[in-house]
């Protein structure tokens, strides 16, 4: 038998690759106002240390902020590079078996199964939100949920999270809580995904600080646990994963009284909802997101045609593709209202003929 390369390999291809800058790029999903003023003052401030030395082994001032911050003990949180990193170490601390998540849903959930050997099995989304029992399956797997999801930004009600964390905790299931979008839906007090993972023993609140907090480039995530999961997912993880620079300025982000999070998330839902209505008054089909983007359903044969026209007046969107027409569309970061515009202004060409 050949060892390598690995077949089941022979479907992934490099996530996404490089692309030039340009003067509207709502492609790539993250915080459009920038970065936490905290942050930057730690990176501002960092020197030969955070450069030269190694970082401590589980980047304890950051998962310290992180039970300060949910009133809870450190051992119930384990961090990693960004939330990526921490579903990379859970699905690695799982023997292998299958992975239930929704279709349409994040791309890299179902790579980052198969790159820890498994096998991604979809369940459409309208089937899965009428038999919350039914998506969980009956056999012990991964379950994982992205709530809001990515691409169409919809949100899923907190009953229907309830009925598949019971149905995963029966039968032995790991369960995924994927909040990366959570500032955005729900409001600060709200720690319903944070109390379902703290009062079970195979599920997992997994956070990043990519989106609301702007800082993607520092990769800080963290998920939050029964500590028998914790540690089981930190035995996985590998030495001096998140860097010192990253644990102190995402410790700092957390930890600050600033209102600049709350006016960035709140301007976000505006423009959010504004240039949603402005869509559909042109008589574009959008899905109602929670999220810090917006997603234009489309038909399949006509995405690449419309993103690549856009790009020639400076916007740049992520089309999308999927087995059902809900999974068909291009996907728009929400950003400060001109690059909104342009891509209204973008939009309007198109149906006018002029690009």
């Amino acid at each position: 038998m050949d060892i390598y390369p690995r077949t089941d390999y022979e479907t992934l291809a490099r996530y996404l690759p490089e692309r030039s800058p340009i003067a509207a790029d709502l492609g790539d999903n993250r915080n459009l106002w920038g970065a936490h003023p905290a942050a930057l003052e730690v990176l501002a401030g960092s020197g030969t240390a955070a450069a030269s030395e190694y970082p401590g082994s589980y980047s304890e001032r950051f998962t310290d902020a992180v039970a300060a911050l949910l009133g809870i003990t450190p051992g119930h949180v384990t961090t990693g590079a960004g939330g990526t990193g921490v579903l990379d170490m859970l699905m690695r601390a799982v023997a292998p078996t299958t992975m239930r998540f929704l279709d349409p849903g994040w791309p890299a959930a179902g790579m980052l199964a198969q790159m820890n050997g498994h096998v991604p099995v979809a369940v459409q989304w309208h089937d899965a939100l009428d038999d919350p029992e039914g998506f969980a399956g009956s056999e012990p797997a991964i379950v994982f949920v992205a709530n809001p999801g990515n691409p169409t930004g919809m949100a899923l009600p907190d009953d229907w999270l309830r009925a598949v964390q019971e149905r995963t905790e029966a039968v032995g299931s790991v369960l995924i809580l994927d909040e990366a979008y959570g500032e955005y839906n729900r409001e600060p007090e709200d720690r319903t995904p944070f109390e379902m993972a703290l009062g079970a023993e195979r599920t997992i609140c997994v956070k990043t600080l990519s989106k609301a907090y702007g800082l993607a480039g520092l990769r800080a995530g963290y998920g939050v646990a029964s500590p028998s999961l914790v540690l089981e997912v930190d035995k996985a993880r590998g030495p001096f994963v998140v860097t010192s620079v990253t644990s102190w300025a995402a410790a700092a982000a957390i930890s600050s009284d600033s209102p600049w999070l709350a006016e960035t998330i709140a301007e976000t839902r505006a423009n959010r909802e504004r240039v949603r209505d402005a869509l559909r008054h042109r008589g574009y089909e959008v899905p109602r997101s929670a999220t810090n983007f917006i997603f234009i359903l489309r038909e399949e044969e006509v995405l690449d045609d419309v993103a690549g026209r856009l790009e020639r007046v400076g916007v740049r969107v992520r089309p999308f593709r999927g087995p059902t027409a809900l999974g068909n569309g291009l996907r728009a970061t929400v950003a400060p209202w001109d690059r909104m515009q342009r891509l209204l202004d973008g939009l309007d060409q198109i149906a006018a003929g002029t690009i």
